[in-house]
């Protein structure tokens, strides 16, 4: 069994949606050469706190040879590339970068008054460690943590995402997976998306907020690849994010709209 897309972020954004995907290994000429792609439909909140949905598409791809790998994935938040730069199979690490999503042309007219976010562009690390036959002889856990910090002129602040990961193969044609995240937001962050300036006040009706950083959500994705022949089959992902602190307490989601933050694709798989 050949684990592929195991990372929970990039994130995404957060993470979301390289999260626990994987695919039997079809027979190959080097053993060491390994890949998954995806293509398909993803439902997401329209922007951070909405109880809006937006369908995009959902795109998730891996290339690895032996312990090197690099990997990326449209996410609740934006997109993301990550790479395993280390030789070494019992730990992971390597460079993120991606586009963080703002937030636009929304739904709701209280929340658009507020003016737009712009997309920024991120960059940062990660680290995971991986535990092959935790349970059974094909499954794997692993636990990581993953740091964004905003590298654009939009100054929107940093993430520091961490959790647990854990999947199997159920059958030989199906493979389960689950990933329990939190993530961290800064000050800045958390002003950014869920904060409410004077002028947005004025503009919106909406009440002054400034938002604080400190735990931004817990959450938990659900995931599954069925192969059906050659290398084909399909994947299907569900999420559940619940803002929590600052994020939460914010007008913008209390008022406008929802602290379950629920995102869902489905696509078609290929690995090789």
């Amino acid at each position: 069994m050949n684990k592929i897309l195991r990372s929970p972020v990039v994130a995404l954004a957060a993470p979301f949606l390289m999260a626990g995907l994987a695919s039997p290994a079809m027979a190959q000429s080097d053993p060491r050469i390994s890949g998954f792609f995806a293509l398909g439909a993803l439902s997401t909140p329209e922007y951070q706190g909405s109880s809006d949905q937006t369908v995009g598409p959902l795109v998730a791809g891996r290339l690895a040879y032996d312990t090197y790998y690099i990997e990326t994935a449209t996410l609740a938040g934006g997109f993301g590339v990550r790479a395993n730069v280390l030789p070494w199979s019992g730990i992971e690490a390597g460079p993120v970068l991606g586009q963080r999503r703002g937030r636009s042309d929304v739904e709701n007219a209280t929340v658009k008054l507020l003016g737009n976010i712009d997309d920024s562009t991120i960059a940062g690390a990660f680290m995971r460690l991986p535990f092959s036959d935790v349970l059974t002889r094909h499954d794997e856990a692993a636990i990581e943590v993953e740091y964004h910090a905003d590298v654009s002129s939009n100054s929107t602040g940093n993430l520091l995402f961490f959790g647990g990961s854990y999947g199997f193969a159920a059958t030989e044609r199906l493979w389960l997976g689950a990933i329990a995240l939190a993530s961290y937001a800064s000050d800045s962050y958390n002003q950014t998306f869920f904060g409410v300036t004077q002028a947005g006040a004025a503009a919106s009706g909406l009440p002054v907020y400034k938002a604080g950083g400190g735990i931004r959500d817990v959450g938990l994705t659900l995931t599954a690849d069925y192969t059906i022949s050659g290398g084909w089959g399909v994947t299907g992902v569900v999420s559940l994010r619940r803002l929590l602190g600052d994020a939460a307490d914010s007008p913008i989601v209390s008022r406008e709209g929802d602290k379950n933050q629920l995102s869902f694709g489905l696509g078609l798989s290929y690995s090789f």
